[in-house]
């Protein structure tokens, strides 16, 4: 699981940081899970906080 080389927001990150293939997949792909993770888990707080009805 984590970014990979065929996506193009690797190639924009990479292109815009200056780093090589090997660390942008070492930078990326951590940056990307916890953007995951946050992003579930302010979800989840607010299905409870705001539930629909």
């Amino acid at each position: 699981m984590g970014e990979w080389m065929n996506d193009s927001a690797f190639w924009v990150y990479k292109q815009m940081s200056g780093l090589t293939e090997v660390e942008t997949l070492k930078t990326l792909s951590p940056l990307l899970a916890v953007l995951g993770i946050t992003g579930f888990l302010v979800s989840t707080v607010l299905a409870f906080v705001l539930p629909l009805k």
